[in-house]
């Protein structure tokens, strides 16, 4: 990326990050839909942020068809208590099944992220390739061991995901981080911008290749939609709709992320 100076406020915080993190984990299967959007190839509407433009390399036919083949949408929510840019919370959508063009096989991308901290957004575009997006989110207790969860756009009061989130009262296991490691590997697209919004092109065309480290405990965790919320969690926009398995995962611990590896062979 470009080292055109950041906006004011946020400070270049280059990696290895490490964060002290609770996440909430959630498959849902994903099969291609019928879709003639050239953006999306078969992805659900929300997939991709609407005010994100793709980098043409992360669109473009590999073989003749498109980059992603199907497979299991990752939802992801998060609270950092403890960042090198302080703390923050965050929401994602991974896919599996994505191809790439400099490797053989499929893996995980990050297609959709929102973020509560601009210092977050523009280091994690500039380091990682990740597309984060600000957004203003609410964790409110609601029961025992459940908590309502909110995101919204920055300058809009109605939520375009909501969720119910409980923890399991089962405890906690550590499970290793090398185990947990081989099914979170990413590789991230180039992006055209250091922020949506920027209008100069800083891209350099790197494809990067993110192997993040989770050490701690996990336990289990179970998602509804929330009272008066979105039956779907997505409103199909900004964020997709989508049917998750309700039991899912609760991860307590640290989390690294590293130093991303560019990609350069190319697949023959």
């Amino acid at each position: 990326m470009s080292s055109r100076a950041p906006p004011p406020g946020v400070t270049p915080t280059p990696p290895p990050w490490s964060l002290r993190a609770k996440l909430y984990v959630f498959i849902s299967s994903l099969k291609p839909v019928n879709s003639e959007d050239p953006v999306l190839r078969g992805l659900p509407p929300g997939s991709y942020n609407p005010s994100e433009t793709l980098h043409p390399s992360a669109l473009a036919l590999l073989n003749g068809s498109p980059q992603w083949n199907g497979g299991r949408a990752v939802v992801v929510l998060a609270r950092y208590d403890h960042s090198p840019v302080g703390p923050y919370d965050e929401l994602i959508m991974t896919c599996k099944g994505f191809s790439n063009p400099y490797q053989k096989g499929t893996s995980g991308r990050i297609t959709n992220i929102y973020v509560s901290s601009l210092q977050s957004a523009w280091n994690g575009r500039k380091n990682w390739n990740i597309p984060e997006h600000l957004a203003r989110f609410k964790f409110v207790p609601s029961g025992p061991n459940t908590s309502d969860f909110e995101v919204s756009l920055p300058d809009v009061e109605e939520p375009f995901f909501t969720a119910s989130l409980t923890d399991s009262r089962l405890p906690a296991i550590p499970i290793s981080p090398r185990i947990v490691r081989a099914f979170t590997g990413l590789v991230q697209p180039p992006l055209l911008s250091e922020l949506p919004e920027d209008t100069q092109i800083t891209t350099n065309d790197e494809w990067l290749s993110i192997a993040p480290l989770h050490d701690g405990r996990w336990q289990l965790a179970y998602i509804h939609p929330s009272e008066g919320g979105h039956a779907s969690y997505g409103d199909g926009l900004h964020f997709p709709q989508f049917k998750s398995f309700w039991i899912g995962a609760k991860f307590t611990g640290t989390l690294q992320y590293p130093n991303s590896v560019q990609l350069r062979t190319t697949v023959e």
